[in-house]
């Protein structure tokens, strides 16, 4: 074989393997933020109610005893040692990730997530929701079931609003923001998630941010490090919401738009209307790689305008329905 020969053969292999090369690289698919950010999208638009009241678990499931619904507890264990609702199985919130305690759940029954407020069982709900179960959250969590403190582990909450001052021109943001780079090594979509939750649960960040905190440090104190995210809708946002807040609807937080509009910086507190499917977008942003909390309680923490609020707050009144000890 001549030179030119072996040159042009040279040059088709190199050629050959940067083809290879570039074909390789393209059909890595989908990152793993998109994947995850793609089934966050894909549980929020299906429209599933985030709640269940206390009353409903009462009357369907321990007096009814719909077999459809399977009791979660994700309080600490102690506490459920003095007392539970009826027939509910104890995983801790935070060890709520591992195979062993997933393989305690039903894919086949509605699960029913009770914790002592509502927010760290939204949480739940959100990760569990996105692993492919039926979850919702008991509203309010125990503080609504009884006011017993031993059982409680805690008094009653009691929400009295700060009467903060509020804005009423909504700001939906702008999409200008580079999302997180996940890196786990997963290959499946669930593994993903589940070390993502992992990473989150055993970091021990607090589940919510207080409306006080919210309002002396973002408000007053003009902390730069705060971005607040109201998940409530545009008509409700427009009669009144947190000084400065961009307002993003819950169904759609993880769309691809939205999320660019959220900073990976900054400490993100998401607002909702009394918490709990502020929980559920804080939950799936942590996982997103995102550094986000709740609102304690949300706008009812904040005012006491019914017109604003647009639902019912949490009254601290508990229903002082029946409870077990836990085993």
């Amino acid at each position: 074989m001549n030179r030119r020969a072996l040159r042009l053969t040279a040059l088709a292999l190199a050629l050959a393997l940067t083809l290879v090369t570039v074909l390789a690289g393209c059909s890595k698919g989908p990152s793993e933020f998109d994947q995850l950010a793609a089934q966050a999208d894909k549980y929020l638009s299906l429209g599933r109610a985030p709640t269940i009241s206390a009353e409903d678990v009462q009357n369907k499931i321990i007096i009814g005893k719909d077999p459809s619904y399977f009791l979660l507890s994700v309080r600490k264990p102690e506490d459920d040692a003095k007392g539970h609702v009826p027939g509910a199985i104890t995983i801790p919130f935070n060890q709520i990730y591992k195979a062993e305690n997933l393989a305690k759940l039903p894919k086949d029954k509605k699960i029913v997530v009770i914790c002592y407020t509502g927010h760290t069982a939204s949480q739940t709900v959100a990760l569990l929701n996105l692993l492919g179960y039926e979850a919702y959250a008991m509203k309010f969590g125990m503080s609504a079931w009884t006011d017993n403190k031993d059982i409680l582990g805690m008094a009653v909450p009691a929400l009295n609003p700060g009467n903060y001052p509020m804005d009423t021109a909504v700001n939906n943001g702008k999409p200008d923001n580079t999302p997180p780079v996940l890196k786990t090594g997963k290959k499946g979509l669930n593994e993903i998630i589940l070390a993502r939750a992992e990473a989150y649960l055993t970091a021990g960040k607090p589940a919510t941010i207080a409306a006080e905190e919210v309002y002396n440090k973002a408000i007053v104190g003009k902390d730069p490090s705060y971005f607040v995210v109201s998940i409530r809708s545009n008509e409700h946002d427009a009669k009144g919401h947190v000084p400065g807040a961009i307002t993003i609807p819950f169904k759609e937080i993880a769309k691809p738009d939205n999320l660019k509009k959220l900073p990976t910086n900054k400490k993100i507190v998401v607002v909702c209307y009394t918490g709990h499917t502020a929980s559920q977008a804080a939950m799936i942003l942590q996982l997103l790689g995102y550094d986000a909390y709740a609102m304690k309680f949300g706008m009812s923490a904040w005012t006491d305008n019914k017109d604003v609020l647009a639902v019912k707050p949490y009254d601290g009144k508990p229903l002082n329905y029946a409870t077990e000890p836990g085993k």
